[in-house]
């Protein structure tokens, strides 16, 4: 059986896609199954081992351009891609406008058999639904793990798992003491304070514990040179690769993060660790393990420091 999975971004909802694509490769080992993907986050689809093959279209990098130069990049990426493989089933799992197009497109060029997604209720954008041969009904209000494998699951038709596992292997690779802060968002309604960042590195001074900071563009350095100053353990994870962040973040023991796509890695792989939350609901994007904490506030200014620390005292790092 072949599968197609549509899942073009973002970060976090990537990593969010794993559990369900595990879910199929147990129940039908011998399938094969592909994804696409915005060539953005081609790399940390990679991440998965159980995926067979990549195929990326380029909606971001383009979206500076013309529609109609859009439109007609987007035809010849999909042609390119798909003009020769038939598939079983067609999978939406991002349920927005554009993938219902898309799907549509490589249903019809490929004469694959099925195409599924979220029916009209279930969608982020309903509108084009329509286009899938069968729409399922899957809550908004289910955690964005849990909707993924429903909908793999009834596409399917195999029993629901309700156990997670994100495919990451983790053999050989030694826990250090370490312990990771994830501070970077898209968003900076999601980010918290520098300020508040520095005092938990304070805190973290009289103990042997490395802090890993990832990097990203200026104003992230800037924040690791402001915590490196507090704390002079505190190291920069300076690189774009996600597998060597991923490798990375192997080796440590601990993580509290905002709620961005690297944190989401972190959860991903198992660690222990905290999640801050302020604008965005973690019953919907949240961790999925029960011992990945979350302390969640209106704002994340309103997320005192001392919340943390009291956490992290229980956790032995205080």
């Amino acid at each position: 059986m072949k599968i197609l999975i549509i899942k073009t971004s973002s970060l976090g909802d990537i990593i969010h896609s794993f559990p369900a694509i595990e879910d199929i490769k147990k129940n039908y080992p011998e399938s094969r199954v592909d994804f696409l993907v915005d060539s953005t986050f081609l790399s940390t689809a990679k991440l998965n081992k159980s995926i067979d093959n990549f195929f990326s279209i380029s909606l971001r990098g383009t979206k500076n351009h013309s529609f109609v130069k859009r439109l007609k990049n987007l035809n010849e990426e999909i042609n390119a891609s798909f003009n020769n493989i038939t598939y079983d089933f067609v999978i939406d799992f991002q349920g927005l406008m554009r993938t219902q197009i898309i799907g549509s497109k490589i249903k019809k060029i490929s004469s694959s058999k099925n195409f599924t997604g979220y029916n009209f209720r279930s969608a982020k954008e309903g509108l084009l639904t329509f286009l899938y041969d069968i729409g399922i009904n899957v809550t908004k209000d289910e955690h964005a793990v849990m909707r993924m494998k429903k909908l793999a699951a009834e596409s399917l038709n195999y029993e629901l798992n309700k156990k997670h596992d994100y495919g990451f292997k983790q053999e050989g690779l030694d826990k250090k003491n370490r312990i990771i802060f994830v501070h970077g968002s898209s968003r900076s309604n999601k980010e918290y304070p520098l300020d508040y960042w520095k005092k938990l590195a304070d805190h973290l001074n009289n103990y042997n514990l490395d802090i890993c900071i990832p990097v990203h563009g200026e104003n992230q350095l800037n924040y690791f040179k402001e915590i490196n100053k507090i704390n002079s353990r505190a190291f920069k994870l300076e690189t774009d690769n996600f597998r060597e962040i991923k490798e990375e973040f192997d080796k440590c023991s601990f993580f509290i993060g905002v709620d961005t796509g690297l944190t989401h890695i972190c959860a991903g792989l198992g660690l222990s660790g905290i999640f801050l939350f302020g604008p965005t609901d973690p019953s919907k994007v949240g961790p999925v393990f029960d011992h990945q904490r979350v302390i969640k506030k209106s704002e994340m200014t309103e997320i005192n420091p001392s919340l943390i620390i009291e956490m992290l005292k229980k956790e032995s790092f205080g």
